[in-house]
This record gives structure tokens, sequence and C-alpha cells, in this order.
């Protein structure tokens, strides 16, 4: 009888007093002392409610039932399903919504209810699986940038294929300190596309050597991101890039040149498909037969043999502590011993090119480094 009276109360009443209505209901409901038949009346008034037509009485139902953990699961489900305000305050902060519901919401939700899910507190692996998969972008980019979301591999790997074209979405997965190195290069590559059709770079540059500078831009940051791999992260890297077809003879000899000498060896051991055991072993006898059958192995021009072999040497000296020889001088010293030896003529002209750029870089590089440090 009293659903009732209600009821007829609420064909009547304006807008703004069934807003208060569902206030007080859902007040009494969430932090009252209603026990049986007083709250099943309090429950059944807010179920009529949800039919309310305007969306400011069910938003003001919506605002206190968010906060509450005792309420029943049929007004919470409806009001996570209903126009884009309403579900956004359920699925943003209730606090009822177990796992499975906010799975289940946030594939068959709508955008605003999946944005807001993705806002949350926590997003647990399986819940931030699905706004991988199904998201909007909006949804996506604010996943990204929670960092109380637990993103796994495969959701990495989801929002990349989908949105590694966002600007917005792929700067907030670079942001994450959890982002695995195979999808931070992926990414990567993204940005070098990216820049290769850039109108200011190809106005600047033409459509060719925009292309170059962009390729070049990529391997460098390949290089920089190795660098920062453990020793367990770098088999499964390079496996990564050989795999990707990311493994070039210039990367080679960007890797050797800046003495990242792990990297390397983790490449020609995936090219070769030797143990990085036996790998580092012929690498680490410098110039020799075993090193040039190495490198033909790896389907690469044998004059790199006498580059690499050089190279390595060079940084054996810098590593046993030789203070004479500086790392930004170590392209520039390769150079040098090569033609000195004779064995420039044998080396590709593009690596020797390479070498020339990557002395510019190092040198560049070292005075900037100097100059931070005096600053």
């Amino acid at each position: 009888m009293i659903v009732q009276r209600f009821a007829k109360w609420a064909r009547e009443a304006n807008t703004r007093e069934r807003a208060e209505a569902a206030t007080m209901l859902a007040e009494a409901l969430v932090h009252g002392e209603a026990r049986g038949a007083d709250r099943d009346t309090i429950v059944a008034s807010l179920t009529l409610l949800l039919d309310d037509p305007a969306p400011s009485v069910r938003l003001a139902m919506a605002k206190v039932l968010s906060a509450g953990r005792n309420v029943p699961r049929s007004l919470v489900s409806a009001l996570a399903a209903d126009v884009a305000p309403v579900a956004t305050e359920i699925a943003g902060r209730s606090m009822f919504l177990s796992t499975e519901d906010l799975v289940d919401l946030a594939a068959v939700g709508s955008a605003a209810a999946r944005r807001a899910i993705a806002g949350r507190p926590v997003v647990s692996l399986p819940v931030a699986a699905v706004i991988a998969e199904l998201g909007e972008p909006e949804a996506a980019l604010a996943l990204c940038c929670n960092d109380g979301a637990a993103i796994g591999d495969t959701s990495f790997d989801h929002l990349v294929d989908r949105f590694a074209g966002d600007g917005r979405v792929r700067e907030a997965l670079l942001g994450r300190g959890d982002l695995p190195p195979v999808i931070r290069h992926r990414l990567m590559l993204a940005v070098r596309d990216t820049l290769a059709g850039s109108g200011l770079l190809v106005n600047l540059f033409g459509a060719k050597r925009a292309g170059v500078v962009a390729f070049a831009a990529a391997e460098r940051g390949t290089n920089v991101l190795a660098e920062a791999l453990s020793s367990r992260q770098m088999p499964n890297f390079g496996e990564y890039l050989r795999g990707s077809g990311a493994v070039t003879p210039s990367l080679l000899v960007r890797v050797v040149a800046t003495g990242n000498i792990e990297l390397f060896i983790t490449l020609l051991a995936s090219l070769s498909g030797r143990s990085e055991r036996r790998v580092a072993g012929i690498v680490g006898g410098g110039k020799s037969p075993a090193l040039r059958a190495l490198v033909i192995e790896c389907g690469l021009d044998e004059g790199l043999a006498c580059l690499f072999g050089e190279a390595v040497s060079l940084w054996r000296t810098i590593a046993r502590g030789d203070k004479a020889l500086r790392p930004a001088a170590v392209p520039s010293l390769i150079l040098g011993r090569l033609s000195a030896t004779g064995a420039s003529g044998r080396i590709p002209h593009e690596a020797s090119m390479l070498l020339r750029r990557l002395a510019g870089e190092a040198e560049r590089d070292a005075v900037r480094e100097a100059a931070a440090v005096a600053a």
C-alpha cells in the first residue's frame, strides 16, 4: 500500500521533488537501519524510480548508491546500464561491483561505462583485458593513464594493435613503468612510421630522406631501449627483433659501435641459431676466421667482420680501464683502424657512412653531457 501511494505521489511531483525523494530513499537504504518490510518498501520505491523519465532523478539515486556496499544487485545493474551520466557514477565508483560484474559491464555496457571503469582506483587484469580489447579510445586512454590498472602482456598487445596510431594513447602507454620492452619497441616503430609520413619532415627533406631520418631515429631508440634491459630480458628481446625483421646490418653496426655488446651477441646468436655462449666466445676472440664465418652464417656481408672485430677490441680495451680511450671516440677510432689496416675497402659503403654519422652523434652527445654536468 505504501509503495502504491509513493507511485501516485511520484506521478504528481515535479522533477526536483522526485530527485530529492530518490536521494533520501537511497540514503536510508545505504546509511539507515531499515530491516525487513521497511527495507523492502525502500527498495521497491527506488525500483519504481528506475523508470523515472528524468535522468537527474536516476542520477541522484546513483550518486548515493554508488557509495554503498549493501545495495541490491538489481538496482546497481540497472543504473550501470543507464544513460552515460548515471552509468558512469555507478561503474566508476561502486564498491559493490565484483570483478565479474565489471567484466560483464565493460563487455556489454556503454562507452561511458567503460571509460568510468578504466578510471577506477583499482582495475584488475580481467577487467583491463576487456577494455583493451573492446574499449573506445577514451576508455583505452583512461586505462593507460591509470597507475592502479593491472595490464597484462596480451592486453598491451591489443592496445598497440588498436591504438598505436593514436598519439594520446601511445604517449600514455610509453609513460607506464610496467610496459614490456617488446611493446615499447612496437610503439617506437609506430612513431617511426608517423615521422616518416610527417608533412613537416617530408617538406624539409623530401619523402626518401624523411624515411631515412625516421629509420635512423628508430634504430638509435632500439639501442637505447636495449641498454636498459636486464640479461634475463635480452634473449627474448633479441628474438623478437629478429622475428619482426628489425635486425639490419645498420642496427648491428650501431649496437657494436656504441658498446652494447650484450645485445650484439644476442642478435648474432638469434640470426645464426647458435647459443649465446658460443657466440660470445667467438666475438670475444676478436678478429678471427671464426668471426668471419659467423658473420657469413648470419647472412651478412663478410666485410663487416673486420668492423665488428675492431669495435669489440676497442670496447674490451675501454673495459680494462684504458683512460686514454673515450667511449665517444670509438666510432671514429674504428674508422681509423680500418683505414690503417687497409680493411676499409672491404667494408660496405653504407656501414662506413653510418660510422661517420655515429661519430658525429657520439661527439654531440658527449658535449651535451658535459654541458649538463657543468650547469
